[in-house]
């Protein structure tokens, strides 16, 4: 009974795993349960789950009453039953005014509705979604995710959902499954992901913009960058190994301080991006990496080619392994 998202790049195997789960594809191995039965044996029409695709889907000769009651109609619902099903799951859904229209006579966003209530007309133990808001504009991609999430929580069922955007994945997943070529890489709360990445992978994969990482080296208290230091918090320091590593901080946990204090690490200011609310500073180490500092657009900023030390809180400071990128510290 939760929302959770399939994450990761094109190509990683989050719709094949989906489609393993509807019965569209069979696994290599393993077992596959909904509601604790096996299901590995068991034929896509009788998993009860309700796959909506990123392409709609929808039958074009067939109004929007019509698509809706069709998986009603090859289940032999009486009529009756099935008129008001399709009525009371396209009032949920707003699309109530537009059940004589075709598809074609439809917005994406309609379209989308359309595709969302043909699914939810079953009540099926789980719902499938393949990247469902791809097709639509920001405006309305936005508008979808809260209706999205309002939806599970007013039906109380399991949703999988497919996407490679980020931003969906932190906003609507109650919990978020970051894959890699076809491999699990992290499972978790958003916040949790996003505050303990599993490894290098997810720290650059989630987050916009994705955490900062730079050749470091390992010291007593911290993490060498040229001849300066990031410090780090007293539970990393006792599981550091001695030499090269990854280190990695947040945009927005990395601050400016006087270039004349000794404090952080220096840098030139190499490009200033301001994106309306806020601003991005990219700032090269003399090691030449390249970090970015998030600036509220209300805080002064540097110029481009200004001479900075920017420093971070102890705690904020990660570290990864060179080989494997798994990063170092408490789960």
């Amino acid at each position: 009974h939760e929302f959770l998202v399939l994450l990761g790049p094109s190509g990683c195997g989050k719709s094949t795993a989906l489609r393993m789960v509807a019965g569209l594809d069979d696994p290599s191995s393993g077992i596959i349960q909904i509601g604790g039965r096996a299901m590995n044996d068991i034929d896509p029409k009788d998993r009860d789950v309700a796959m909506v695709f990123q392409s709609y889907a929808l039958y074009p000769h067939m109004s929007v009453q019509r698509n809706i009651e069709f998986p009603l109609d090859a289940r032999k619902v009486p009529s009756a039953e099935r008129t008001r099903l399709v009525d009371s799951v396209a009032a949920t859904l707003g699309i109530d005014g537009l059940l004589d229209r075709k598809p074609a006579q439809l917005s994406g966003g309609q379209r989308q509705r359309v595709a969302l209530a043909r699914a939810m007309v079953r009540r099926p133990a789980v719902f499938l979604m393949d990247e469902p808001l791809s097709n639509l504009d920001a405006k309305l991609r936005v508008q979808t995710r809260v209706e999205l999430v309002d939806l599970q929580r007013t039906l109380t069922t399991t949703l999988i959902y497919v996407t490679h955007d980020q931003t969906e994945a932190m906003t609507m997943g109650h919990r978020i499954a970051i894959m890699r070529d076809g491999v699990l890489q992290q499972v978790g709360k958003p916040q949790a992901v996003y505050d303990r990445p599993a490894n290098q992978f997810v720290a650059g994969f989630i987050g916009t913009p994705p955490m900062n990482t730079f050749a470091a080296t390992t010291t007593d208290d911290g993490l060498a960058v040229g001849a300066e230091r990031f410090r780090v918090a007293p539970e990393l320091r006792g599981v550091l190994p001695s030499g090269a590593v990854v280190g990695g901080i947040r945009p927005e946990h990395l601050t400016f301080q006087d270039p004349q204090q000794a404090q952080g690490v220096a840098a030139t200011v190499s490009a200033v991006e301001s994106l309306g609310h806020e601003r991005h500073v990219h700032c090269r180490f003399e090691t030449g990496d390249v970090v970015i500092v998030r600036l509220a657009a209300s805080a002064v900023c540097p110029g481009e080619g200004s001479a900075v030390r920017v420093s971070a809180a102890p705690e904020a400071v990660h570290a990864f392994a060179l080989v494997g990128g798994e990063r170092y510290g408490v789960a």
